[in-house]
């Protein structure tokens, strides 16, 4: 029985999980992670601070007495959907992967467990099929494009040194704390938005965050997972509603479907930008998880039903004083509701101005809210739909249309922010929320305590020209304002910002 593990990406959504499953099961882990203040116990002699994984990134002293590398890191940055890869993809998920398992190979490490993806067979199946291990590889964008190619290399390293490698290809992995469109639909649900999916009617397979790690564990030392792929799903596929119909029951709350032809959803994807959207909320995607049933006799340890309910069942988390949140929660609303529907005109125009500047008039963007979950901000697109995904100052200011450069100038590109306002994921006065990918703003933040209250479409930061790119600076700033912040200083900077004040996140 393996021993010793190193776990690269540990704390990430499925690398914290998994570190603590084994370390219950008794297995030595050895986590390794970017900074060493991202761990759940920064002083525990067993962490190894990697910063970057590349070809040339050293492992030999950090792989010396494993048994078993399970490989979890990776970039997910993908700035256009192409299947083609960009240098920071290839970077990570290719070479990076191959030098590891290299390395390990000539440390005498046994195993190299690899968590590649269900996306490496494709987006979509076919109704009435599922998708299976044997079915030809056909990645649909950049990312699902590099982790083939990493599994590519590492079978080819795997005849070549006889490195027992096991790779496993799960669907969307939910589970508590997760991001992406479970999460989304978690806070529709919570606060009672109606969703216009009552009508859908497919079948996609999902994996719970428990049923994972326990299929991971069991791949450790099981004889025949070497030198073989696998699919590994939840005990049931599910259709969008019925998705959503067991959340709400987990959350002890119902959820208010609406009807509607899915061309419609389809046509709304498209018009915001997001045609992908519509494919993962209305098509098919099923996995065949068979093959790690029989082969290895794996059975899933919980249900599809008990999995949600473990995702949805978070602690009570801080909040600052509640009659002041409340306060300004209201006038939050009563603005926001004024504001859009004395807006609406006006973001009609802009909207049908938009349509012919970039065919894709809305911009939606995961952001981090309030105590780091995840949600999509709304926003008038200033850049040409090819754009990367970056924060605002590392973006490139060419990429800015002639009518996005009047939209940032006279702030109207924010208005659509009135509805994330109106749902509950941002508030009028707030830290501006960042992205996932800005890690060193999200610990400062985290650090100070900013992420107890809700994400801003102003703040004091906004109207002293403080921006994301001296995020230090920017996290004091917020820590500063959330304990200073007063009704009185609330319209305050409310105020400042309709006359002009700020300019916001430079553009480089």
């Amino acid at each position: 029985m393996a021993q010793n593990i190193l776990i690269t990406g540990a704390t990430g959504f499925i690398g914290r999980s998994l570190c603590r499953h084994l370390r219950l099961k008794g297995y030595a882990v050895r986590p390794v992670v970017r900074r060493k203040a991202e761990q759940d116990n920064p002083a525990d002699p067993s962490i190894v601070v990697i910063d970057d994984i590349n070809a040339d990134t050293l492992w030999s002293s950090v792989l010396q007495d494993m048994d078993v590398v399970i490989h979890l890191a990776a970039c997910t940055a993908v700035p256009a959907r192409s299947s083609g890869l960009s240098d920071d993809l290839f970077r990570t998920n290719v070479a990076g992967t191959l030098a590891l398992a290299r390395q390990a190979a000539d440390a005498g490490v046994k195993r190299f467990i690899f968590l590649s993806s269900a996306k490496v067979g494709g987006e979509e199946t076919r109704p009435g099929h599922v998708l299976t291990e044997d079915d030809p590889a056909n990645p649909q964008d950049a990312y699902a494009s590099s982790k083939y190619q990493a599994e590519t290399d590492l079978h080819e390293l795997a005849d070549e040194t006889g490195l027992e490698v096991t790779i496993i290809r799960p669907p969307l992995v939910y589970g508590l704390g997760g991001r992406g469109h479970v999460a989304a639909m978690i806070n529709c649900i919570n606060r009672g938005v109606p969703l216009p999916l009552g009508s859908i009617r497919n079948q996609r397979s999902l994996i719970g965050m428990d049923n994972l790690v326990d299929f991971i564990a069991l791949c450790l030392a099981h004889p025949a997972a070497a030198h073989e792929t696998f699919l590994v799903s939840d005990d049931k596929d599910l259709s969008t509603p019925e998705l959503l119909r067991l959340t709400a029951e987990a959350m002890g709350r119902s959820v208010r479907l609406v009807s509607l032809p899915t061309s419609f959803l389809k046509l709304g994807a498209q018009l915001l930008g997001r045609p992908h959207l519509a494919q993962k909320l209305c098509g098919n995607f099923q996995v065949d998880s068979s093959k790690a049933r029989q082969l290895l006799g794996w059975q899933p340890p919980l249900s599809v039903a008990e999995g949600i309910k473990r995702s949805v069942a978070e602690p009570p988390a801080f909040s600052p004083d509640a009659f002041r949140a409340g306060v300004l929660r209201f006038f939050d609303i009563c603005l926001a509701g004024i504001g859009l529907v004395l807006a609406f005109p006006i973001m009609g125009i802009i909207a049908l101005l938009g349509l012919f500047d970039t065919g894709a008039p809305l911009f939606c963007q995961e952001r981090v809210g309030r105590e780091k979950k995840p949600f999509v901000l709304l926003k008038f697109r200033t850049m040409r739909r090819d754009a990367p995904s970056v924060a605002s100052h590392l973006a490139d200011g060419m990429a800015i249309t002639g009518f996005g450069r009047f939209l940032r100038k006279s702030k109207l590109d924010e208005l659509p922010q009135l509805w994330n306002v109106l749902t509950g994921d941002m508030s009028l006065v707030g830290p501006r929320p960042c992205l996932f990918s800005q890690e060193e703003l999200i610990e400062a933040r985290e650090r100070l305590g900013v992420y107890a209250i809700r994400p801003g479409i102003t703040g004091l930061a906004q109207i002293n020209n403080i921006d994301m790119s001296t995020p230090e600076l920017l996290a004091e700033t917020d820590a500063r304002m959330i304990r200073e912040l007063t009704v009185s200083r609330y319209f305050c900077f409310i105020l400042q910002t309709v006359i002009g004040r700020g300019v916001g996140d430079r553009i480089r």
